[in-house]
């Protein structure tokens, strides 16, 4: 769609700019929290105030460039929505006028408003592909550190982490993509109702079929709320197994650094960095498994564009 569009490598510039900042802010926690604390296990305030010092100097940096960052997202973001909207209209005024009249007029605005901006929100919205990329580069990161401090804490992480990304990116993604095409296909029919009731109204009301029109809206909308509520639940229940499966890897860790720091083979530092790499792990793997299924569910919308226009 970007190459359609003209934006193809002004995205690409700006997702190659956002690309290291997750990663670059975990291993700056990671890095701190373990220098921080061996300082104060030294009693050396002198080093604790540099760590601090430091810490706060690369904080102030990176809130800086993230919030310049997502201010030219901002900006390509409204300007996306204006090129895709200009092209889905450019498309219909090409195509021959008894195809046009064919069309269901609600159908086109929902196309034209809802639908361009959950596809324009894929390539410029948080926990959209920005993030997805995010996330990968923070995985890898942090999967790579982590085994290079310890590689048997890595893989007790990674077998509590695994199961739940394998179970949101197989089952909750397809089921949230195929329920937000339900939705978008019953909302566009209820914008259309809506329509038609009020520009037959006269007609309506001449045959006292009124009940008859409000009596479908209603079904139809009824229909709508109990998708959405399906939708609803799904996500729910993939949201709680975020905590289930990150609190169990978590007291694993804690018991086993606890023999570790006991044997002395490590420090209270080094078992708090390997914390927070962890913790980069889990917050990876959740960026990513969100954003593949806030991407499923915004891909409704741009499957119906690419219907309506014959985009690639």
């Amino acid at each position: 769609m970007l190459k359609e569009l003209g934006a193809r490598t002004q995205y690409v510039r700006l997702l190659l700019l956002r690309l290291p900042f997750e990663a670059i802010r975990n291993l700056i926690y990671a890095v701190f929290l373990k220098f921080s604390f061996e300082a104060i296990q030294d009693m050396d305030n002198k080093r604790l105030c540099l760590v601090c010092a430091g810490f706060l100097a690369a904080n102030i940096f990176l809130f800086s460039y993230n919030g310049t960052v997502w201010r030219f997202f901002g900006v390509f973001y409204a300007r996306l929505q204006k090129k895709l909207k200009v092209f889905i209209i450019t498309k219909l005024l090409d195509k021959p006028l008894e195809e046009i009249d064919n069309l269901a007029g609600g159908d086109v605005l929902m196309r034209l408003n809802q639908d361009t901006q959950m596809a324009a929100a894929i390539y410029a919205e948080p926990w959209n592909l920005v993030f997805l990329v995010n996330g990968i580069a923070n995985l890898i990161l942090s999967s790579l550190l982590f085994w290079l401090f310890e590689v048997k804490l890595f893989l007790i992480t990674i077998v509590f982490v695994l199961p739940f990304v394998l179970i949101s990116s197989y089952v909750f993604a397809p089921l949230l993509y195929s329920l937000q095409n339900q939705i978008q296909k019953v909302g566009a029919d209820l914008t259309d109702m809506y329509t038609s009731y009020i520009n037959m109204a006269d007609t309506v009301y001449l045959y006292d079929c009124s009940d008859f029109f409000l009596q479908k809206i209603k079904d139809k909308n009824l229909e709508l709320r109990r998708l959405e509520i399906k939708k609803t639940l799904f996500k729910a229940l993939e949201a709680a197994g975020i905590p289930l499966f990150g609190l169990t890897g978590y007291l694993v860790l804690m018991f086993m650094g606890a023999d570790r720091i006991s044997a002395g083979v490590i420090t209270t530092g080094s078992l708090l960095y390997a914390f927070q790499l962890r913790l980069g792990l889990i917050s990876a793997s959740t960026m990513i498994i969100k954003s593949i299924t806030t991407i499923s569910v915004n891909k409704a919308g741009l499957k119906r564009i690419k219907e309506l226009t014959h985009l690639s």
